[in-house]
């Protein structure tokens, strides 16, 4: 019985994931190359002294440490749950980002599941709904299981929050809001994440690592209630126009949380953190779809739904695009492979960051889900980009992948493979992807 408790545990958690799609079998760790609510104590004031409770947070805020599974699961060492042990960053791992996930159970359950060790997922830390209580759960020294993207768990610290993403209007709390900016502000300052959306990111923006299947199982969590705008300004880093580009050719999405209320189907008329895109300069247009999400629940005919889980439409708050075109009061961006339409009624911000565009004389160029190098793998996601389209890059990478297969008491037994391509991390849909240095030119 606790099995069967901890496998339906661990599908809720593990998938926000498209009605109707099987999982193909992914795990959380994100790893494919190689081998294979209830409510508790609000705890005493020692829970605001790191240096009792052993916590890596900062100093006053309640966090206590209940350490996730780590165990060998059955004789082979390649059976293991639910991280892998690291020294990160000393050991070449620099950590980029700062992952916001929901949890889709409750934090006491969220908690148990990760101290078992077939759930084969984890998070570093998981936030209370009702006080903000942090739990501690993997050292950000270590890679939780927690984006299902290898790269990203390799480059990444996630946190999960209590709540369900269809309800988050009623979960994200100012207590949770709160603690999660401290927390998020912290681990950024300790590790040298930028304080901006590319890199404060929802689990929803993180890519599939190749391939139609995997980009489609991805999740669509914190989902669309999630106040980003208010959560930056929490973190000390607001949304703003400084440093915007001033010629138009850069727009950040920012609409006005509390006045945008998009409809969404089956859902009540709340306050949501994205704009519909179109694929013409009119209301009355289709909503773009996207390709990974063609045939399936989602978009059955190939175009956009209002449904709050089809992530293929929607450009989230702090996301920052290429202009593409202009219509009186209508904008294109360069989402996806194609251009796409909203109605820009002060929705926008002049945004920052390179411009790259696909290489003189190449027609189209592939898009990845992870810069890994070519010696591990060149497989690529269901896109291409056609030469003339422009998208925004913030950072640009060093190929890497951390070779952990099995379970082992000795981090030596871990290595970092470094390769000598480099990658262009991109806003290119609802998510991330990323773009080969080698097949794009930086626009002047």
């Amino acid at each position: 019985m606790k099995l069967l408790f901890a496998i339906a545990l661990s599908a809720l958690i593990v998938a926000v994931l498209v009605p109707g799609v099987a999982s193909a079998g992914e795990k959380a760790s994100g790893k494919d190359t190689g081998p294979a609510s209830t409510t508790s104590p609000s705890g005493s004031a020692h829970l605001h002294n790191p240096a009792i409770t052993g916590a890596d947070c900062p100093p006053g805020l309640a966090c206590r440490v209940v350490p996730a599974a780590y165990e060998q699961n059955s004789s082979s060492p390649f059976d293991y749950g639910n991280y892998d042990i690291a020294t990160r960053p000393s050991d070449g791992l620099d950590i980029r980002f700062v992952v916001i996930h929901d949890t889709e159970v409750g934090y006491d359950d969220t908690v148990a599941l990760f101290q078992n060790p077939l759930a084969y997922v984890s998070a570093h830390y998981v936030t209370r709904s009702s006080d903000g209580q942090v739990t501690e759960m993997v050292s950000p020294n270590n890679v939780a299981w927690q984006a299902g993207n290898w790269w990203v768990n390799t480059h990444s610290v996630g946190i999960e929050n209590e709540g369900f993403a269809l309800q988050g209007y009623q979960w994200y709390t100012p207590q949770l809001y709160r603690s999660l900016a401290r927390l998020t502000k912290y681990v950024a300052d300790r590790y040298g994440v930028p304080l901006d959306r590319e890199h404060l990111i929802g689990h929803d923006q993180v890519p599939g690592t190749f391939g139609i299947v995997n980009q489609r199982n991805m999740h669509w969590d914190p989902g669309p209630y999630f106040d980003w705008a208010h959560f930056m300004s929490l973190v000390g880093a607001s949304i703003t126009p400084a440093g915007g580009d001033r010629t138009g050719r850069v727009v950040t999405i920012d609409p006005n949380f509390a006045t945008n209320t998009p409809p969404l189907a089956g859902q009540p008329q709340e306050s949501a953190n994205f704009v519909y895109l179109h694929s013409g300069p009119s209301e009355g247009s289709p909503l773009v779809g996207d390709v990974s999400l063609a045939g399936t629940g989602l978009e059955p005919n190939g175009v956009g739904t209002t449904r709050a889980d089809d992530w293929g439409d929607k450009a989230v708050t702090g996301q920052t695009f290429a202009v593409a075109d202009r219509q009186g009061d209508w904008t294109a961006i360069w989402y996806g492979g194609q251009r796409a339409w909203f109605h820009d009624g002060g929705v926008t911000i002049p945004g920052s960051g390179t411009l790259v565009t696909p290489k003189a004389g190449l027609s189209s160029i592939p898009v990845y889900g992870r810069a890994y190098p070519e010696s591990v793998s060149t497989a690529t996601l269901p896109y291409t980009i056609p030469a003339g389209q422009v998208y925004v890059a913030k950072d640009l990478v060093q190929s890497d992948y951390y070779d952990a297969p099995t379970y082992t008491t000795n981090v030596s037994d871990h290595h970092v493979v470094k390769g000598t391509s480099q990658f262009y991390v991109i806003s290119f849909n609802h998510r991330l992807a990323f773009l080969s240095a080698n097949d794009v030119d930086v626009v002047k």
